[in-house]
């Protein structure tokens, strides 16, 4: 019965990586509000500006019309990317990381009205993160790539402080902090256990990675990967078979899938 029960944590695990879709309906819904409400601004303020002349006044309203247009083709640019595999430039693929960020507590009370829940709006902005990510993967140096993970993913009622030093850890199979132990070591890569989000950027100040494989949940992912900006995170979320933040797993075959694929650039 735990083996049928830890199978479907994980086939639960991998099926949310396929919902990046539901982040873009939901944008589409928030721009097309956003349209109509700037498109009535415009229109209200139009006769005010016109007692400044006419080409102030067009000066005005293009200036004005420019933001839903930005927003719009943002919009586009991303949906091609992720639908078409486009790769898009670094450049492009940060300002569009800052324009998800942007829109996301837009996208939560839209979410909210409409009856979808907060981490499944949460799982879809991580995959879709993800999935522009990974299709714009450069070459990382393995010493230049930082696999980080929260302590809960330690057994509880373990002694031994891997949040000091990770190798501490005895790597007795009760938990997956020995597994990805063996993953850093395998590939060369920093392996840090960290207890909150001031450790995990101190670290991540300390390292100076080059990318980051984060594992976490929903909520902690979202913000973590905001912080970090503009480094390029790929989000694992764990699975929490005890409740959260108590000896929560993660799927290792993705972690060693995303750290090879960092490192050899493809």
């Amino acid at each position: 019965m735990s083996n049928t029960h830890n199978l479907c944590d994980k086939q639960s695990t991998h099926s949310k990586y396929g919902q990046y879709p539901l982040y873009f309906q939901l944008t589409f819904t928030v721009f097309v509000i956003l349209s109509f409400a700037w498109s009535t601004l415009m229109f209200l303020l139009w006769p005010g500006m016109q007692a400044f002349g006419i080409g102030a006044a067009m000066t005005g309203e293009v200036l004005l019309a420019s933001f839903p247009i930005v927003c719009w083709v943002m919009w586009g640019i991303m949906l091609a990317a992720a639908k078409k595999g486009i790769r898009i430039s670094p450049i492009v693929l940060r300002i569009s990381n800052r324009w998800l960020y942007a829109f996301f507590p837009a996208v939560l009370g839209l979410g909210k009205l409409c009856g979808v829940d907060k981490d499944r709006i949460s799982q879809s902005l991580i995959a879709l993160i993800n999935h522009l990510v990974e299709l714009n993967l450069y070459k990382v140096p393995a010493e230049r790539v930082l696999l980080l993970t929260p302590h809960c993913l330690q057994q509880s009622d373990c002694v031994h402080k891997v949040t000091t030093d990770v190798h501490n850890c005895k790597r007795c199979g009760r938990c997956q902090v020995g597994e990805l132990l063996d993953i850093a070591d395998t590939y060369g890569c920093h392996f840090v256990v960290v207890t909150g989000g001031t450790l995990a950027r101190m670290m991540i100040k300390k390292i100076r990675p080059k990318a980051i494989v984060a594992i976490a949940c929903e909520r902690d992912l979202v913000s973590g990967m905001n912080d970090v900006f503009p480094i390029p995170v790929v989000g694992v979320l764990n699975e929490r078979p005890c409740g959260p933040c108590c000896n929560t797993r993660v799927d290792t075959k993705r972690i060693q899938a995303v750290v090879e694929r960092l490192i050899n650039g493809y």
